[in-house]
């Protein structure tokens, strides 16, 4: 069984990202490799037989989580702000909504994909190899950090998204909501965004 979890792993969560990096796989097919991704983890969902509430996508536990997400998402979108303005001294974009409107049709659904894959889908399966939740929370963020180096190359950039993973990760361990995990990872990407954060694709 771990050894399946292990091989589930590498193959979904660290090759094809791999061989975009090394471009083996053209840049421009990145969308389609990470919806290629998607429909892997949906056929092993069904396969595997796994439920929506395995998945966190359950509404049972609303109540009890709905204010520790809440107080999450304000308190990273304030040192998002606070980190951009006065201490990288980032300009914000705020034309950035208006020139790419059609970002916005995608860009809670993208959100919502990360999240199912990555947390969703990738922690109770990192759960079946190591039984420590805070190597579990790590390796999700360092996979995390990983897939969006097919975006960005800057380090600062990099850093960010390895905490954001981290911080995700650890209060969707404590939390399970996808509903709200989405919710907070769209709010903090829209901020990142508004402040220039991933906006130079890699070439």
């Amino acid at each position: 069984m771990m050894l399946i979890s292990i091989l589930q792993v590498i193959l979904i969560f660290v090759l094809p990202v791999f061989l975009l990096y090394v471009k083996i796989i053209p840049f421009k097919y990145r969308l389609h490799v990470l919806f290629s991704i998607f429909l892997i983890v949906i056929a092993f969902v069904i396969l595997e037989g796994i439920t929506f509430s395995d998945l966190g996508i359950r509404f049972d536990n609303i109540d009890g989580h709905i204010f520790p997400y809440i107080l999450f998402t304000i308190l990273v979108s304030l040192a998002i702000i606070y980190l951009s303005k006065y201490v990288l001294k980032r300009e914000h974009y705020i034309h950035y909504w208006h020139d790419k409107k059609y970002h916005i049709l995608i860009f809670i659904p993208l959100c919502f994909l990360q999240e199912f894959i990555f947390r969703g889908y990738l922690i109770p399966k990192l759960f079946e190899i190591f039984s420590s939740s805070l190597i579990v929370v790590f390796i999700n963020a360092i996979l995390f950090m990983f897939i969006h180096i097919i975006y960005s190359v800057k380090r600062m950039d990099l850093v960010l998204i390895f905490l954001e993973g981290f911080l995700l990760a650890m209060i969707y361990v404590f939390y399970p909501n996808l509903i709200f995990a989405t919710i907070a990872h769209s709010i903090h990407n829209f901020i990142a965004i508004f402040f220039k954060f991933f906006i130079n694709e890699k070439a």
